[in-house]
């Protein structure tokens, strides 16, 4: 059990100890930085190992279940603390090449925000979600305007101002549900959350939405996205985009289906909401990338289409439609890293960010040029790549559930998508009139999206592999009894139709 809190303090002491070691074992820093990375991925892994077995809860300072500080991690935390730690390993890899300037900043910042989206996953209450909540936005922020252009700066700041903002709603939601309740741990709301009065429900589901909504850029929450991914350094716009948003989503339907049992939110019609909302979530992404010039701020207006994606399975309030949703949560987290970090190529070395000066690229990089291809037709969901099978399952949900709208959404969406990225591609490899140089490319930089693409193999060939691991996440979502069962180590948790 020690490892849960090892996940969080192994990235949070590397991030303080930057300094100490930039300066008396500055030669050892590459050493140490990719070393605290796997360290991290080696006990996200051993964790998810151990509560594919049994959920586990972790008291700090050996406190009684629910009195003290808890980490309540089941197969969903234990599946997105690998995510994060093996996203964030390859960030790491790829940025000991990409980053040259301010490094000793850069890995400080980059390692806290690994501890803050951690915190989140694995926390088991609410006064630490908020911690570790604002402790991963404030790092976005700052990350956000790391290259200290004009650009990035604005970008950053109308983040944090809508950030700041849905903190407040945040803060405020865990006040009224303090007040009601008396307690924060989330287990213990399972049970103490069904005394809060409905209308007082309705207000505080009101202020997680917003404030979490705003967090993932739900349509029309949405308007930072754009500008913080596109202007962040690459490796942080693959990190923004591929896990730090999905963290955020998944804080919210933590709560959200702790306070509210299934039958209160169909009765309410959140159902339709997160559907609908992730409809509109999905044509306004992708309408809008297919409208962008520039290479970065398309994928970013992408990023926003999938989050409608994985709001039309998490709507569906049912076993499948989550299984797609998580499925698809770590398909675009995957390819969307190597579709940022393989941008973040064409620009660091032809110094082009427009689509059109792209024109003819893929005679100079080469390798750089066929891993964005295979990516960008990975993520639009054709045969027989991942994305293909967690758009599959999403399909599948929605038509089993009677959604036919949102599930022709999916596959229009699919289509908008495929024209837009094969502009790109049909511009990669056209031929210009003026002889092209071949642009060399530091090896260790065209490593890390090379590697993360290899995952695509794998993960289309045997998704049961995988399935099997998040079959179990439901169980805990839906059936939250069996969230309260693990504080009180209960050994029988009750099926979904049970």
């Amino acid at each position: 059990m020690i490892t849960a809190i090892s996940l969080v303090v192994v990235p949070l002491l590397a991030g303080f100890s930057f300094l100490f070691i930039d300066k008396y074992l500055a030669k050892f820093r590459k050493l140490f930085i990719l070393g605290t990375g796997l360290i991290t991925l080696l006990l996200s892994i051993d964790l998810l190992i151990q509560v594919s077995n049994h959920p586990l809860i972790y008291n700090l300072g050996n406190w009684k279940e629910g009195i003290g500080i808890s980490l309540i991690i089941d197969p969903l935390g234990g599946i997105l603390a690998v995510l994060i730690a093996f996203i964030s390993f390859i960030i790491i890899a790829y940025s000991l090449s990409y980053i040259k300037n301010h490094q000793l900043k850069y890995y400080t910042l980059l390692f806290l925000l690994i501890a803050g989206m951690l915190g989140m996953v694995l926390t088991g209450d609410l006064f630490n979600l908020y911690v570790f909540f604002e402790i991963t936005s404030i790092i976005s922020y700052v990350l956000v305007a790391f290259n200290k252009e004009d650009i990035s700066f604005e970008a950053s700041f109308k983040y944090m101002i809508i950030g700041s903002i849905s903190g407040i709603l945040i803060l405020l939601a865990i006040i009224l549900i303090y007040q009601s309740t008396g307690t924060l741990n989330l287990a213990q709301l399972v049970i103490a959350a069904r005394n809060i009065p409905i209308q007082l429900k309705k207000v505080i589901a009101v202020l997680i939405l917003i404030g979490f909504g705003a967090k993932f850029a739900v349509v029309p929450l949405h308007t930072w996205l754009p500008d913080a991914h596109s202007t962040a350094p690459s490796p942080i716009s693959a990190l923004l985009s591929g896990v730090v948003i999905k963290v955020f989503l998944y804080a919210l339907l933590r709560v959200l289906f702790i306070l509210f049992r299934i039958e209160e939110l169909l009765a309410l019609d959140f159902n339709n909401l997160f559907v609908y909302s992730g409809v509109i979530t999905l044509f306004t992404g992708h309408l809008l990338a297919y409208r962008q010039d520039k290479l970065k701020r398309l994928l970013a207006y992408s990023s926003i289409a999938q989050i409608g994606y994985i709001l039309i399975g998490v709507g569906l309030f049912n076993a499948a439609g989550l299984e797609g949703a998580i499925y698809h949560v770590i398909n675009h987290a995957v390819v969307k890293g190597v579709l940022f970090m393989t941008a973040g190529i064409f620009i660091l070395k032809s110094k082009k960010k427009n689509i059109a000066d792209l024109k003819g690229i893929a005679y100079q990089l080469p390798l750089s040029s066929f891993i964005f291809t295979i990516s960008a037709l990975n993520i639009v969901g054709l045969p027989p790549f991942n994305s293909f099978i967690s758009k599959w399952l999403l399909l599948h949900a929605a038509l089993k559930a009677d959604f036919i709208i949102p599930a022709s959404s999916i596959l229009i969406g699919s289509l908008i998508s495929l024209s837009y990225y094969l502009r790109i591609i049909t511009l990669l490899y056209s031929k210009v009139k003026e002889e092209l140089t071949s642009i060399k490319v530091p090896y260790q930089l065209q490593l890390a999206p090379l590697l993360l693409s290899l995952f695509y193999l794998p993960l289309a060939l045997f998704p049961n592999f995988l399935l099997l691991l998040i079959k179990k996440a439901p169980l805990f979502l839906l059936k939250t009894i069996n969230y309260y069962n693990i504080l009180l180590g209960g050994e029988e948790w009750i099926g979904l139709f049970g």
